[in-house]
């Protein structure tokens, strides 16, 4: 659930082809807790994660829906009904939808590879639908971790795997749709029972993976 893309898309525009779509880019920055994007947002724009993150989520009232994390190298349409709030310093590369509607159009290559993204999008955020709607908390909060485990894991002198989600827990728990206690509870079950042990903020020393992905199931 942390990331839309499986890809970098920054390194796919630094590609020849990408050139002039890349030129014209424009950077924008927002500090921390700023909104990226909101439900009343009239930009028609195509922003691209350059530095840092950014949550996404529905909200209703006093209620939050969330969606995922965008990190480096993901690319968001500002023009949806979501918002999108940075959840530290982040630097963004935008540009208006007919801009890339028309490299699309111009080059064969770009509208090859923006298709490709595009079908990894949609094929993410229906495992992200499916996860909150059939999946309980602990579930949910085990696949983050497996899932950061399995695609940026560092592998421990112990034997183990490090992972650095860089979250706080009330963060975590806003992306698996639950509370700052009820995560911080099952993180400190998780840890009695040696499967996993907190080294800091948002950093996790798994000691075995596949005893933690048994864990989904149960």
């Amino acid at each position: 659930m942390m990331k839309f893309l499986e890809e970098n898309l920054l390194a796919h525009l630094q590609r020849p082809e990408f050139a002039e779509l890349y030129a014209a880019l424009k950077k924008r920055s927002y500090p921390k807790g700023a909104f990226i994007c909101q439900p009343e947002n009239d930009e028609n724009q195509i922003f691209i994660v350059a530095e840092g993150r950014a949550r996404v989520y529905l909200g209703y009232e006093d209620k939050e829906f969330n969606i995922g994390i965008l990190s480096k190298g993901d690319i968001y349409s500002a023009h949806t009904r979501a918002f999108v709030q940075s959840l530290d310093k982040i630097d963004i590369l935008t540009a208006d939808v007919e801009t890339f509607r028309q490299k699309m159009l111009d080059d064969p290559e770009v509208a090859k590879a923006m298709i490709g993204i595009l079908g990894s999008m949609l094929k993410n955020s229906f495992t992200i639908i499916e996860n909150l709607i059939f999946k309980d908390v602990n579930s949910r909060l085990v696949g983050l971790l497996v899932n950061e485990a399995q695609k940026h894991g560092i592998p421990s002198a112990e034997g183990g795997m490090i992972i650095k989600i860089d979250l706080s827990v009330e963060q975590i728990a806003f992306l698996v749709g639950s509370t700052r206690q009820t995560v911080s509870t099952f993180l400190n079950q998780l840890s009695r029972q040696a499967v996993i042990k907190k080294l800091g903020r948002g950093k996790f020393y798994i000691s075995d993976l596949a005893a933690l992905e048994a864990l989904k199931s149960t």
